[in-house]
């Protein structure tokens, strides 16, 4: 189940993130500014209760301030800049290398670039948080 963003500024129209990529984006530092965070185990996440009591994990309609909005969107970029850079890298590993982290991976967790679309999705809601004037998650 994916999220719907519905902003302050309602000139901007909703932003609409799937089930894969929501979590992913909190957890990869954006969900900071709002408490949000992994936690010990693949598929744990950790947060903060925030003040409308709403939770940003479920669709419960939950309030992201304009300030929390805009250091979401400033953390968005920092994301996708060092996804930019670790994919840069990833492409001039030469393959054999790659193929020895994919069977490492199997025991330990190795750091490799994310799918491209979803750095792409991360600028496109970095521009729109930016504008948003905060925003509901439904």
């Amino acid at each position: 189940m994916g999220m719907d963003l519905y902003p302050r500024n309602k000139a901007l129209g909703e932003f609409t993130a799937d089930a894969f990529f929501w979590p992913w984006m909190l957890e990869s530092g954006v969900g900071l500014p709002v408490g949000y965070g992994k936690g010990f185990t693949p598929g744990q996440y950790l947060q903060i209760n925030r003040p409308d009591g709403m939770s940003l994990a479920h669709n419960d309609g939950a309030r992201v301030t304009a300030k929390e909005s805009k250091q979401m969107a400033q953390i968005a970029r920092w994301v996708a800049a060092y996804q930019d850079s670790l994919y840069a890298e990833w492409e001039r590993m030469p393959e054999s290398e790659r193929n020895d982290m994919a069977a490492l991976e199997r025991l330990v967790h190795c750091n490799k670039p994310v799918r491209r679309d979803f750095v792409a999705r991360l600028v496109a809601f970095a521009d729109w948080a930016e504008q948003s004037g905060g925003f509901r998650v439904h």
